[in-house]
């Protein structure tokens, strides 16, 4: 009996300290938990924007918010019914391995049965199933064997979904570096942490909204204050078309001539429109050329493309014209005439090659002498070096762009002086190293943007790569055409520069033009090549070469200025064949799209199936399959002329590329193509004697 009073009496006193407890808490204590429930429900939480999307100049995504769901199922749901399951499992599992890729039918049978030999309390609640699944792919699941006979019962699956969010480059690599990266934070937001993610985070990332917790009859829940407000969608001048030529030649020369790393800008003339910028460096663990840094934003020591600048400003000031006569000191040096010019007790400034001891300034550009454009500027600024800092100040040399990528350098030189300071020697030396393009380092960016001004008539266009903002669809802002400069020369030398820069390519005198390799018969290319020795911290300048071309086109009415810098290539060629080459197979590819503002050379003919079709050089089986399954008429066959050697054959009826290389197989040269389609006339006539160093011309119709 003793024993239960003593239960009793600890029951009741048990009972006691709890209603005790309860009375402190609601009667005594009862202010100072109001006080502290209304302090949590006043608590505000921040709501996450969704980021916005970055899009080409045509409006498709280059990196866009992907939303997916990570999906798992719950073996100790009420619902979850285990007879039927298991009744299911065989045709559940084919479906999943069907829906989901990974995974095949007898693989999902084992990690279901692997879970379900458990004992039902140790069971997971959240067994994966797919971690990136689309509404699409979630509507196809709920249907699959055993979830639709759960929904059907219970309105509700045991399946679980938590909405997750992804980045996505729809375009793969494809201007990586320019697009940029985001990186998460502390707070479970997302922000840029390179290229255009970066330089525009405070638009693409959008406004915080605000929660908090609210009271309602069922229970405390969350609730929204203030939505938050969606990112702006960033519409880019990045043409996907080209920035896919352009990334394929640079990665084409890269693989051939195997440097560093290697960069190229394409840019519209009248607009600085950026559209394609590509960026590749050697990757050693995938060996190969894959998106990297973005050089082209970084600082480099380009060479003698520094020297149209120079010129353009010597002529613009009066110290010089196109037709001055430059004296080059000459001495035989190592066997072979080269000019070698001492000057303000420094090593002497040599040239490469001999292009003659009296050229004009005009060979001076086209032959890239190193001792001439030394020459001009220092008589023009010997005693004031300064001045021409100030004169490269003055048409915006050092002045950052802010196209909107992070991560932009400035333009540099060696130290140039002042007039209130005591003069000093090295300043005539530095000054007569800069003007040629050494002592001098600019991103690749900011000299295409010069060298695009010259193109442009003197018009110092800004580079621009964000065009407009988007929200909710619909225009926020369009940004203008701008300018770092209105005019960083007068029309009529920017006409001189042009006509010099196409004779680095174009000049007929011997020994003059540095990129005859450039010649082609479609487009005319103009532009400067540059070298230069690659600096190594503390060891100085090494043997290998950073080689640049940068140039515009067609010459004769500029669209589109291009530069290509490779860096430190594992080849004896030149900036020509390395980074010219590059320029030149971007300008005949965008030619043979008709998007030179010439037409195509590709047939673009309206409905032709009542037409006749034009084949040559197949064989006959070959073309009554075609015409049959094209619904053609019938077709006509062109039949070459048989010539005899040494006499001009026929090219009608062929395409422009064939019939350009069957006229130069023969040892004449096309000069000029009118009209597009395929060929219906040619001079000379085939058959004809070919005659030394004759030159064709061809007429092209899309209407024979």
């Amino acid at each position: 009996m003793s024993r239960y009073r003593l239960i009793f009496v600890l029951i009741a006193a048990f009972a006691l300290i709890i209603v005790g407890r309860l009375f402190r808490t609601t009667v005594v204590d009862a202010k100072e938990w109001n006080l502290k429930a209304d302090s949590l429900l006043t608590i505000q939480n921040d709501l996450l924007p969704e980021r916005g999307n970055i899009l080409a100049a045509d409006g498709s995504w280059l990196a866009v918010n992907v939303h997916f769901y990570e999906v798992r199922l719950d073996f100790r749901s009420t619902i979850f019914d285990e007879d039927e399951f298991r009744a299911a499992l065989p045709a559940l599992c084919d479906s999943l391995s069907v829906m989901k890729e990974g995974k095949t039918s007898k693989q999902w049978m084992d990690d279901f049965n692997r879970e379900l030999a458990k004992p039902s309390e140790k069971r997971t609640r959240a067994f994966l199933i797919a971690q990136e699944m689309t509404d699409s792919e979630w509507n196809r699941l709920i249907k699959l064997p055993y979830f639709a006979k759960e929904l059907k019962g219970h309105r509700k699956v045991s399946l679980s979904k938590t909405l997750r969010e992804k980045r996505m480059k729809p375009y793969g690599k494809m201007a990586y570096r320019s697009i940029g990266n985001i990186v998460e934070h502390e707070d479970g937001s997302w922000h840029g942490s390179s290229g255009l993610e970066m330089a525009l985070d405070s638009l693409l990332f959008g406004e915080y909204g605000k929660s908090k917790k609210e009271q309602f009859a069922n229970g405390i829940r969350d609730w929204e204050e203030v939505a938050p407000v969606r990112g702006f969608d960033i519409k880019t001048t990045i043409d996907v078309r080209l920035q896919d030529i352009v990334e394929n030649e640079l990665y084409a020369i890269c693989n051939e001539t195997k440097p560093d790393w290697a960069t190229a800008v394409l840019m519209e003339v009248s607009t600085g429109d950026i559209k394609a910028i590509s960026n590749l460096s050697w990757n050693e663990s995938s060996q190969d050329y894959v998106e990297s840094v973005n050089n082209a934003l970084l600082s480099w020591e380009l060479g003698s493309v520094m020297k149209p600048i120079s010129l353009m400003i010597a002529l613009e000031d009066g110290y010089a014209e196109p037709s001055t006569v430059v004296e080059l000191p000459v001495k035989n040096r190592y066997g072979k005439l080269q000019a070698v010019w001492d000057y303000a007790g420094a090593r002497p400034i040599t040239d490469d090659h001999y292009i003659g001891t009296y050229p004009t300034v005009v060979d001076v550009l086209a032959g890239s002498s190193n001792v001439g454009t030394a020459k001009i500027i220092t008589k023009a600024f010997d005693k004031h070096p300064w001045e021409f800092r100030k004169r490269l100040e003055d048409i915006g040399f050092f002045d950052k762009l802010n196209i909107g990528l992070a991560g932009e350098s400035k333009p540099v030189i060696q130290e140039l002086g002042s007039p209130d300071k005591k003069f000093r020697n090295e300043w005539r030396i530095n000054l007569s190293r800069c003007c040629y393009g050494y002592a001098v380092q600019i991103p690749p960016i900011h000299m295409l943007g010069l060298i695009n001004a010259i193109a442009n008539g003197g018009r110092f266009v800004r580079p621009r790569l964000v065009s407009e903002w988007y929200r909710n669809d619909s225009l926020y802002r369009s940004i203008p055409v701008d300018y770092v400069r209105e005019r960083i020369c007068s029309e009529e030398t920017a006409k001189e520069i042009r006509a010099m820069m196409k004779d680095v390519v174009w000049s007929k005198k011997k020994k003059v033009p540095t990129a005859p390799l450039l010649q082609n018969n479609f487009v005319t290319l103009a532009g400067k090549t540059g070298s230069s020795r690659i600096f190594v911290p503390g060891k100085g300048y090494s043997t290998r070469l950073r080689l640049t071309f940068c140039g515009f086109f067609p010459y004769e009415k500029p669209q589109y200025s291009c530069i290509v810098v490779c860096n430190g290539t594992r080849t004896v060629r030149g900036p020509q064949y390395c980074s010219g080459k590059v320029v030149m197979n971007v300008a005949l590819k965008m030619y043979a799209r008709g998007m030179l503002g010439n037409k195509s050379d590709y047939r673009t003919e309206k409905d032709n199936s009542g037409e006749k079709a034009i084949l040559t050089r197949m064989p006959s089986e070959q073309t009554d399959a075609i015409v049959k399954s094209l619904g053609l008429s019938g077709y006509e066959r062109y039949k070459q002329r048989d010539t005899a050697e040494g006499t001009v054959p026929s090219v009608a009826g062929m395409g422009l590329r064939e019939a350009v290389a069957t006229l130069e197989r023969a040892g004449l040269r096309v000069v000029e193509v009118k009209g597009a389609g395929h060929v219906v006339g040619q001079v000379p006539k085939a058959g004809s004697v070919i005659r030394k160093n004759e030159k064709a011309t061809l007429q092209l119709s899309s209407d024979i």
